[in-house]
């Protein structure tokens, strides 16, 4: 995905995360799309207009509304099958769409979709190559670079006639496209049978090895300007993240990510990696490249994959899991300009809420009033707390009308303001 609209300070976004206790990670939420009915969501990725949000979930693909999380569009693939990966042209035109192998065909497929109009056409692979594990896009959109497993191979796909130009048994399952598409790296096995990662140039006819990698590097990706490889790697049982500095030839491995690892990826200004795993101890982790440290970790109890993606802006990213697909918020306007004052007998609850939601306040105060702003920082209500209320404790405000998402509450004490979150989720 090209970087495009405004840049963003990503330090503004850390100085925020440094603020925030790991129990406070949904403050972030933008809006959660939970599927009752259980599933789990796999990757994730904007539209390259940024107003759109895409998810796999099982078979489907579905299209969301960045800010407001309403559901605008499912498509399914032809075959029926599970979607393992999808990637988006530039242009947002087409979307290509890989899927696990058929259990009674021994198939597996790329489907090639007009992203208005939906399936166009498809390139069917036979039983040797079972599922469709990684997809990339050439930087001018031309071709398509498809890993599978476990068949340790590559094809490059020429998009236009959805057929195979070449194919390489050397690359296994994992594998990235530096961001000028002349070099690929990979994980291969070695003469001892075990997994390193290998730098490859790419020509007209084959695969040229380049350097190799003694740190095997999972989940590869470059970053936005080609100096770095991001991934992770495992050693004694335990998950590294892990950054390859390509001008010093130097990896460097960073602990602290507690959880099984699944997916990364750069911020667009190149200075954080951000890894994401299975929950439990971790949800997401962002450290800073240059000092080689965990700046932040967020738990993510209910379930994040986490596969995701970054908004172009570094604004928003969002994650996929059990039960759920979540959209955060990076940068709020409220969250920026007012500060969360502590009180302790403020409280809001039950918060995420669907219906309703309860401020309770000190029965002692006087001269209480509260509003109520969405995520934009627009004012949806504002009210008086009267004297029997007061007495009582606490309020009740009836939520059936607002979106799902994160809102700010003012809490007006006296000439004191108390600031509160909460999130409506359905």
């Amino acid at each position: 995905m090209k970087t495009s609209l405004f840049s963003v300070c990503f330090a503004l976004l850390f100085s925020l995360f440094s603020a925030h206790a790991a129990e406070d990670y949904w403050r972030d939420t933008l809006w959660v799309h939970h599927y009752s009915d259980g599933g789990h969501f796999a990757k994730t990725m904007f539209h390259p207009n940024g107003k759109t949000v895409y998810a796999a979930f099982e078979h489907y693909l579905f299209e969301y509304d960045v800010a407001t999380g309403t559901l605008l569009k499912t498509r399914a693939t032809k075959s029926g099958v599970f979607i393992n990966d999808y990637v988006i042209t530039d242009n947002g035109k087409y979307i290509l769409v890989g899927t696990s192998q058929d259990e009674e065909t021994n198939v597996a497929s790329i489907e090639l979709w007009d992203a208005d109009t939906g399936y166009v056409r498809s390139l069917s692979f036979g039983r040797l190559y079972y599922g469709i594990t990684r997809m990339v896009l050439s930087p001018d959109n031309s071709k398509l670079y498809a890993s599978f497993a476990p068949a340790s191979m590559i094809c490059r796909i020429d998009i236009s006639s959805m057929t195979v130009e070449d194919s390489n048994e050397t690359i296994g399952n994992d594998m990235a496209l530096s961001p000028n598409g002349k070099t690929i790296i990979g994980t291969v096995k070695n003469h001892e049978g075990t997994d390193e990662s290998m730098s490859f140039i790419i020509n007209s006819s084959t695969l040229l090895p380049q350097y190799s990698l003694s740190t095997p590097i999972f989940r590869p990706h470059y970053s936005k300007n080609g100096d770095y490889i991001g991934g992770y790697t495992t050693t004694n049982f335990k998950n590294y993240a892990v950054v390859y500095d390509i001008q010093a030839q130097m990896t460097y491995k960073m602990s602290g990510h507690n959880s099984i690892i699944q997916d990364v990826n750069f911020s667009n200004d190149n200075k954080y990696l951000i890894t994401s795993g299975n929950l439990g101890t971790g949800g997401y982790a962002i450290w800073d490249i240059q000092q080689r440290k965990l700046l932040y970790e967020a738990p993510y109890e209910t379930g994040a994959s986490c596969f995701f993606d970054l908004s172009d802006n570094n604004t928003l990213y969002s994650t996929g899991g059990p039960f759920e697909i979540v959209v955060w918020n990076f940068r709020n306007p409220i969250i920026n300009s007012i500060s969360e004052n502590s009180h302790s007998s403020i409280s809001l609850f039950p918060n995420p809420t669907q219906s309703s939601l309860t401020i309770q306040f000190p029965s002692s105060e006087r001269n209480i009033s509260y509003s109520i702003y969405d995520m934009h920082g627009q004012e949806i209500k504002s009210d008086n707390i009267s004297d029997s209320e007061v007495h009582q404790g606490f309020i009740t405000i009836n939520t059936e009308s607002q979106m799902s998402g994160m809102y700010i509450v003012r809490i007006r004490v006296g000439t004191e303001i108390y600031t509160r979150h909460y999130y409506i989720v359905r």
